[in-house]
């Protein structure tokens, strides 16, 4: 009796749908990707902190497609290593393999440089580049095995236009980008991309809340915040997290196949830098 080969699940012929990593699925911008994702009839995990909240942003998703695709929630803190690669070894168990990450995880605080403190810094820096650097890490290796994949990382346009009333977004902005750079050489000799995707100001709760800041220290409400901030945009708006989903999951797919290393803006044509 002839012996057959079961195929490899990085065989193109046995793929059927890509499996997509997305930390910080509960936010406004990752929650969007998930749905975009979900649309495609992609096979997403879900990371996050709150697993209330995880099955919460499932539930409605599910709703909203129809349950196109399959929404997979995995609690785990990104701040910390052993429970990134504890997470990635049980959804590549579970989903056998996986084909993409979007990092949307991580924020900073509104603070010009004399009120900023250490652990701003400091948590700042964990989760927005050291939780990249750990979701990436894991996942080079199940990536590598499935034949290749897209990572996206969303990081800010402080990135290039920085800003003194977030020098501490504006100075991590700028290192996941020069960590994106740097591995995207390594990473892509095994068929991984490596991109950077920065928004500008997108309307999410956190944007609201940063929009509330400005006015508290401005005197303006956070809607008088938002229209002047759109009336400084070219385009004359602001983004919607819609925009930053599309737009990542055109770096996952293979339109994009060879766009590596990059960083594209996404903010309107609102920032000064080149």
């Amino acid at each position: 009796m002839d012996t057959v080969t079961a195929p490899s699940p990085a065989d193109p012929a046995v793929r059927k749908t890509p499996v997509i990593v997305v930390s910080g699925a509960t936010g406004g911008m990752g929650a969007a990707v998930v749905e975009e994702l979900a649309r495609s009839d992609a096979t997403v995990a879900l990371l996050g902190r709150d697993a209330a909240r995880l099955d919460r942003v499932r539930r409605q998703i599910d709703a909203r497609t129809g349950g196109t695709g399959r929404l997979v929630t995995y609690e785990t803190d990104i701040n910390d290593t052993a429970q990134v690669d504890a997470t990635v070894d049980a959804l590549v168990g579970e989903l056998g393999r996986v084909d993409g990450l979007v990092h949307t995880a991580g924020d900073g605080p509104l603070a010009p440089l004399a009120e900023t403190t250490d652990a701003m810094w400091q948590a700042t820096f964990n989760g927005k580049l050291l939780g990249a650097v750990r979701l990436v890490r894991a996942l080079a290796g199940p990536l590598t095995a499935a034949g290749g994949g897209s990572v996206v990382l969303v990081s800010g346009v402080f990135r290039k236009d920085p800003d003194p009333l977030f020098p501490v977004n504006s100075a991590v902005n700028a290192a996941v980008a020069a960590f994106a750079k740097s591995v995207s050489k390594d990473l892509g000799r095994a068929g991984i991309r490596v991109n950077v995707l920065d928004p500008g100001a997108v309307r999410t709760p956190l944007w609201d809340e940063i929009a509330k800041a400005i006015g508290d220290r401005t005197g303006a409400t956070a809607e008088e915040v938002s229209a002047q901030v759109a009336d400084r945009t070219p385009l004359g708006t602001l983004a919607e997290p819609a925009d930053v989903a599309r737009l990542a999951a055109f770096l996952l797919s293979p339109a994009a196949r060879h766009v590596a290393g990059a960083a594209i803006t996404l903010d309107g044509g609102a920032s000064a830098g080149l």
